[in-house]
């Protein structure tokens, strides 16, 4: 795919998890420090993680203590793919809340709102895992995730169907599979082949492009570490969320083509493993370093600023409320000062 929706630059965003219960908070915490790309939250509620939304209706597996465990062989991919049409439980009610913020005309209209579903490659891990054997739960991550996807895709663009820009007057829509499994994918112990991974992740790309006009449609990924990004580019996902991190160094080439075809970065800005401080001076210095070495190593400099936008490297769900605001704003504070550098950059080119 490449390519995809456009999207105005210096936009920033987060991944999804959330330090609040109530999907009233949650809702209120991501409209309010995302207002222009807000992301749909995944509140603290246990029974509403990515990984209780990704099995809700799944026979032969159930999240026990946060855990996935086996309660029964896994039905047929076309009960899998049944089961992803639902989103009537209340793991999903941080979606409709967020559906009806945006269909309020009151509300000031988002250039795009992110959608996070946990990744097949993730959930065909958890299903292994839990002991359903692996071409069963292979098959069965796929079917669940390709029509979940498209059923959050749906909802949230249905209800953003009269705001902002992109196909029909809606906002842009990203989908992005969260894959925190796929960490370590380049790794030759890594479970998984590459073709293993492309025919969990093919068959939720195809879904996901054909359910929405592509002016209107990102299709992301987010790893939160290193992974095998060639094969993971080669599913055709037009939005990479990568980690700042000079692993990366090694693809530079790979994402410069991504860039250069029209796909985009979001770029995992503030670390949320370490102390992060109360500046946006040292994140924005070693986004900086990264990317004058990836400009040594040939990618487009005013690329990488247009075709970029910016989130925390992960989840906020184990922070406060309090430390979670910090974190929003330090993202937002980077992101601005790349719009800012942007805009200065073309208008010296006269654009």
């Amino acid at each position: 795919m490449a390519g995809g929706a456009d999207l105005a630059f210096g936009l920033a965003s987060s991944v999804g998890p959330v330090p609040f219960s109530s999907a009233a908070d949650a809702v209120d915490f991501a409209l309010r420090t995302n207002p222009r790309f807000p992301t749909v939250p995944v509140t603290s509620d246990p029974d509403a993680s990515l990984l209780s939304q990704s099995v809700h209706g799944l026979a032969g597996a159930s999240v026990v203590d946060e855990a996935l465990v086996a309660t029964g062989p896994l039905g047929d991919v076309d009960a899998a793919t049944a089961a992803g049409r639902l989103l009537d439980d209340p793991a999903f009610e941080a979606v409709h809340a967020t559906a009806v913020a945006l269909a309020d005309p009151d509300l000031a209209a988002p250039s795009a709102v992110r959608v996070p579903v946990l990744g097949p490659v993730t959930l065909a891990r958890a299903l292994r895992s839990a002991g359903h054997p692996p071409a069963s739960a292979d098959r069965v991550a796929a079917a669940i995730v390709a029509e979940r996807s498209v059923a959050l895709l749906q909802a949230v663009r249905s209800a953003g169907g009269r705001r902002g820009a992109g196909d029909g007057g809606g906002p842009v829509v990203a989908v992005v599979l969260c894959e925190p499994g796929l960490v370590g994918s380049m790794h030759p112990t890594f479970p998984l082949l590459p073709v293993e991974i492309r025919d969990l992740l093919d068959p939720v790309v195809d879904a996901l492009d054909g359910a929405a006009p592509a002016d209107s449609l990102l299709i992301g990924v987010h790893v939160p570490g290193p992974c095998d990004w060639p094969t993971v580019i080669g599913s055709g996902a037009s939005l990479l969320c990568v980690p700042v991190d000079r692993s990366l160094l090694g693809w530079s080439p790979l994402f410069g083509d991504l860039l250069e075809r029209g796909g985009r970065l979001c770029w995992g800005a503030v670390p949320v493993d370490r102390p992060m401080g109360a500046s946006t001076d040292p994140h924005w210095r070693r986004l900086v370093g990264l990317w004058t070495s990836m400009v040594a190593d040939g990618v487009d400099p005013m690329l990488l600023r247009l075709r970029s936008s910016f989130s925390p490297a992960d989840g906020l769900g184990h922070f406060g409320p309090s430390q979670a605001e910090l974190v929003m704003e330090l993202t937002v504070g980077v992101a601005e000062r790349v719009g800012h550098q942007a805009v200065a950059a073309r208008l010296s080119l006269g654009a």
